[in-house]
């Protein structure tokens, strides 16, 4: 799931008539249940999440591999193609347009003896070809103004590159905040660094390379999303109706600046620190509100090849297979199940964002409710349709161009299962529960969810309001066009968005209990002679 909310649209539905809720009695274990097993489950999850795979960041090889890996698995399964039409044949992908921003091979910094060719973040958005060559100034926190400053106000810094440390969070930052609010004081902390090059560059500086001591807040995890590193493109959706996503704001900090500005990794800064024989523990003395900033060498020479290039004409990927229904009538009609292979990529410091959980355990639970469906007899009655998503880290992009350019009529998809994050357990639901939503209290509860709380029931697992949650996963987009949609997922947890969401991690077990009630709630729908109906607020899931 992305970190914020994309922006909402204003659901205007009808409500529709109640239908009566299935007696316990009444649900019977679907054929094929029994296959959903969670060693499928996990070597599924554990390919996608593989440090192979690069962190799939939408549009790269790693997502490209999830996509043939994904689509490979439906191919086997016999299951039929319902992406892009090419020369008259269906193919498993569906294409959108998406723009990239990448850095090429020949950028690297070459500073004293040190040569980084990654390991640092481009705080840039725009193409440029450009070689920087200037004596290194150590600036400290590179204040230009005031009695602190450590530039004077009548000193000039023409053609030299600053070297400036990131200034730590005022006060301690508690460990037990929550990713969001990391999140929230790096993203101040991004645009401090646009205002600190902006500032030094009016000195006449030719580049600006910022160091990190210490990262309590996250900043690199920020910079993954907000900024180029190599290897990690910045990307913008390029078809009407998609949200901007965060692909636009890395350019915020180049806007009006000709001094291209860098983060320095972790190490990478500590070895430009020796390189520059700065004092370590004076200079972390200094930042922590010391009186004296440490010297450092002023001899050192500085080289910065930079070539950063710009495709407009870029495509992302979904994958789309159907099951075609069996019933002459009800199978025009569909069921979509959805979940999202992308992930964010690569850290600056070349640490990968795995996403074993976020989602590659929401797409083991697609790929093995695809094997069970195939292989179930009898069919179901209604077509069920299996959609792979890129693009929604970014802004929910991939759901959004299905939905905008469905291959499947939209009048007759009749309902949403949604997975995303099935594989832990954390503060929002233990290991027999689910976080689920649109809950009983909100509008746009419908007899989908209804059921499937009565199938929940058959599992052994309990319902948790997942409504936080109602805008940032793909079923949102089905939502907006008025189509009954169920999101399962466990809600977040410590290593949400983190380097440490791995594969060893996940819950084998809840994922395949969850998996097993997403397949149960769709083959209902798939066979029931009723589409599913919007029901309103209630006082509880039934």
């Amino acid at each position: 799931m992305p970190r914020f909310l994309p922006i909402s649209l204003v659901l205007l539905l009808a409500a529709l008539p109640a239908q009566t809720a299935p007696a316990e009695g009444e649900l019977q274990p679907p054929p094929g249940l029994e296959r959903i097993l969670r060693d499928e489950l996990l070597a599924h999850a554990a390919f996608l999440a593989d440090d192979a795979r690069g962190g799939r960041l939408t549009g790269s090889p790693g997502q490209q591999e999830a996509a043939a890996y994904i689509a490979g698995h439906f191919a086997s399964l016999g299951l039929e193609p319902l992406g892009d039409e090419v020369d008259g044949q269906r193919s498993f992908l569906q294409h959108y347009g998406v723009t990239r921003t990448h850095v090429l091979p020949a950028t690297s910094l070459r500073l004293g003896g040190v040569t980084l060719a990654d390991g640092f973040a481009i705080l840039a958005g725009k193409p440029i070809d450009t070689v920087i060559e200037g004596k290194l100034r150590f600036c400290g926190l590179g204040r230009t103004r005031g009695s602190l400053a450590e530039v004077a106000e009548a000193e000039r810094l023409d053609g030299r590159i600053a070297v400036v440390v990131v200034r730590p969070p005022r006060g301690r930052v508690d460990r037990a905040l929550t990713v969001e609010q990391k999140f929230g004081l790096s993203f101040r902390s991004f645009g401090q660094l646009g205002q600190t090059t902006q500032a030094l560059e009016k000195k006449g500086a030719a580049a600006v390379l910022f160091l990190l001591l210490a990262d309590p807040m996250g900043l690199s995890d920020v910079l993954n999303t907000l900024a180029l590193s190599p290897g990690k493109d910045l990307l913008a959706a390029r078809f009407e109706g998609a949200s901007p996503g965060f692909g636009g704001l890395g350019g915020m900090l180049a806007k009006g600046s000709g001094a291209p500005s860098f983060v320095l990794s972790m190490d990478a800064s500590a070895r430009l620190l020796d390189e520059l024989a700065v004092d370590r523990a004076a200079l972390e003395a200094f930042v922590a509100g010391g009186d004296e900033l440490p010297t450092a060498r002023a001899d050192v020479d500085g080289r910065i090849a930079l070539a950063v290039a710009h495709d407009a004409e870029a495509t992302a990927s979904n994958v789309v297979a159907v099951l075609r229904g069996v019933d002459p009538t009800l199978a025009a009609e569909a069921i979509v199940y959805s979940a999202h292979m992308d992930h964010v990529g690569r850290r600056l410091d070349g640490e990968v964002f795995n996403g074993a959980d976020d989602n590659a355990s929401g797409s083991a639970g697609l790929l093995a409710i695809a094997t069970a469906f195939a292989k179930a007899t009898p069919k179901p009655r209604r077509s069920v349709i299996f959609l792979s998503v890129s693009g929604e880290e970014l802004g929910l992009w991939g759901s959004a161009f299905f939905a905008e350019q469905p291959t499947w009529p939209l009048d007759r998809i009749v309902a949403n299962v949604n997975t995303d994050m099935i594989g832990r357990s954390g503060p929002e639901s233990g290991p027999h529960e689910v976080a689920v939503t649109p809950s009983h209290l909100h509008t746009m509860y419908s007899t989908l969810v209804r059921d499937a709380a009565a199938i929940a029931g058959r599992l052994d697992m309990a319902f948790t309001s997942g409504d936080k949650y109602y805008e940032r996963s793909d079923h949102y987009n089905f939502a907006k066009k008025g189509i009954p949609v169920v999101f399962f997922c466990n809600g977040e947890h410590e290593d949400y968005h983190q380097v440490t969401d791995h594969a060893d991690k996940l819950d084998g077990d809840k994922m395949q209990r969850i998996a097993r009630l997403a397949y149960w709630t769709g083959w209902s729908v798939a066979n029931a002679e009723e589409a599913p109906r919007r029901l309103g607020r209630r006082e509880g899931w039934r």
